[in-house]
């Protein structure tokens, strides 16, 4: 969302870093268990770093700089209560170390104590994201008090500061809910969703169950209408939409003080996870989860970010926690099969998405992702099927989708059934007629089977001036220069997509080739040697051995299998 823009990693500084740290000179007794615990955290196995920086801690207890790394360590493993015992030390220590106060300042918030949470974030040292932090929560602890009047001018404040407009409407909605204030709360949340030309789902849903709660049905349905919600679930939406009319507890709903600052936290955190990586997102959006365990949004963004880590294994157990009654079960699910997909775990990923299709088979988005997975795994008869069911789901939509015909068409390229790629290759052209990809993939195949050799060519040589350095598209115009004869400059591309994919057995293999028409007879066997220690595809292999034994004894190199 626009509000979230100018929210960046280097404005969190005052806050207190994550890493980086300066190093603290530890006994010789301990100095081992410190080294284990720093160098845990640094490869984000957040887990041992906590436990490894406990240890360390209570061998040097009263360590400052221990005290805080095993504080911002319990925190990122999801153990904010375990850390709340240290938050009062850090404060009194490091002369109010700001995410000790913020910790207190939620713990109050969670008990009810709204005088006690203000205290803390009245203290809180000025920063760039305290700017908007701290007014925030404030909202929240007045309107946990039932102070509506001060809520306002803490919103106002974040107003002022530019930028931050939708941010102040959207908690102005929840806080009109729970006020039970509807106009405050129609005008808010319409403010709020007509800042975006397309409002994201969240804030659709959000609203919408708002409305539903304040007896509003019909304009809760039209805010629905207004936009994508293929990842989600529909049915538990519809619940939700159901209880929230009906006066029950309904998922989704910002209900109280509580839930509003867990929706506080999880803004933050959003904001700060738009630089891929940093440490402080983490650290909010499981300050999120500590306010609202049941909170899917954290729970994605969590998992989000220890994926982003290659922490798939930890976000596997975050997905987990999102049941199959909740809106969001549908992306939890998308987003187990990649972890489980990055984890060398295709089948697992193929078995939630197959589960996916059968809970949701209606939705072409399940329907793609499992045929694009189908297709990495090389079960080309069952991506195309999966494929040609999800084109029937989407309709229009898929009809307007390069990326479609694109992958369906390699699926059926290698499926051997090239009547039907060719035509989706020539459809992905048409969308989107300077496509490298496309191009290089459907002028390599024509290159492949000796067809349209002058279109090929041309096409290739456009897919090369827009992706240089694309090793696999240098090949391939080295390749259709190879097989229309024109050798030494084959050679010269061949030679550079060699430099740019050394381990690729099939860019190799050619190189081979082509050597062996310029009459560079050792440098070609060297390098189909090279592509054979590469372990080819069984075809591939045993060409090249063919070649080892005999050379190329035809007036033309054979076809090697295609690299896409």
């Amino acid at each position: 969302m626009a509000f979230l823009a100018a929210v960046t990693l280097s404005s969190c500084a005052a806050t207190g870093p994550a890493v980086d740290l300066p190093e603290i000179p530890q006994r010789d007794t301990v100095s081992g268990d410190y080294l284990k615990a720093l160098h845990a955290y640094r490869s984000s196995d957040l887990g041992a770093a906590a436990r490894n920086f406990g240890a360390v801690l209570a061998a040097d207890p009263g360590n400052p700089g221990l005290t805080q790394r095993t504080f911002l360590a319990r925190i990122s493993d999801g153990r904010t209560a375990d850390a709340l015992d240290m938050a009062s030390d850090l404060v009194a220590q490091q002369n109010g170390y700001a995410f000790g106060r913020l910790v207190l300042a939620l713990a109050a918030l969670k008990e009810g104590d709204y005088a006690a949470a203000r205290g803390q974030l009245e203290a809180l040292e000025e920063s760039r994201l305290t700017q908007i932090l701290r007014p925030l929560l404030l909202a929240w602890v007045e309107a946990g008090s039932g102070n509506w009047g001060a809520t306002e001018k803490h919103l106002d404040a974040i107003r002022k500061q530019g930028g931050f407009a939708l941010l102040a409407d959207l908690h102005a909605g929840y806080i009109a809910s729970l006020k039970g204030d509807f106009e405050a709360l129609d005008k808010s949340f319409r403010s709020a969703l007509s800042a975006l030309d397309r409002p994201p789902a969240r804030l659709r849903i959000g609203a919408a169950l708002h409305y539903a709660k304040a007896g509003h049905g019909s304009a809760a349905r039209e805010i629905l209408a207004g936009g994508d919600l293929t990842d989600q679930n529909r049915d538990a939406l519809d619940a939700a939409l159901a209880a929230a009319e009906a006066g029950r507890p309904a998922k989704g709903l910002v209900s109280s003080a509580t839930d509003g600052v867990a929706e506080a936290m999880f803004d933050i955190a959003s904001a700060l996870q738009r630089d891929r990586g940093s440490e402080i997102a983490l650290i909010y959006a499981q300050l999120a989860l500590y306010m609202r365990p049941d909170f899917p949004l954290a729970r994605l963004l969590v998992g989000e970010i220890l994926d982003d880590r290659d922490r798939h294994a930890d976000a596997l157990a975050i997905y987990r926690g999102i049941g199959r009654d909740s809106i969001y079960h549908m992306m939890a699910g998308l987003r187990t099969a990649a972890a489980l997909d990055a984890e060398d775990d295709r089948a697992g990923a193929l078995s939630v998405l197959r589960d996916l299709a059968r809970t949701y088979p209606d939705n072409g988005t399940v329907l793609v992702r499992l045929a694009d997975t189908l297709r990495s795994d090389e079960a080309w008869e069952e991506a195309i099927a999966a494929y040609d069911a999800a084109f029937e789901k989407l309709g229009a939509a898929a009809n307007d989708d390069w990326t479609l015909f694109y992958t369906r068409g390699i699926a059926l390229e290698r499926a051997k059934r090239w009547e039907r790629a060719e035509a989706d290759f020539l459809k992905a052209l048409e969308l989107s007629p300077e496509q490298p990809y496309v191009m290089n993939y459907l002028g390599y195949s024509w290159v492949e089977q000796g067809v349209n050799l002058k279109e090929a060519q041309s096409l290739i040589e456009r897919a090369v001036r827009q992706r240089p350095n694309d090793g696999y598209i240098v090949d391939s115009l080295g390749w259709v220069l190879y097989r229309t004869g024109q050798h030494r400059e084959a050679v010269t591309h061949l030679e550079r997509a060699v430099q740019l994919r050394p381990g690729d057995a099939v860019i190799n293999d050619h190189l081979g080739d082509a050597y062996w028409r310029v009459g560079r007879r050792l440098e070609a066997t060297y390098q189909w040697r090279r592509s054979l220690e590469m372990n080819p595809e069984p075809d591939l292999a045993s060409e090249i051995e063919r070649k080892l034994r005999e050379g190329l004894v035809t007036d033309d190199a054979p076809a090697a299998p295609g690299n896409g």
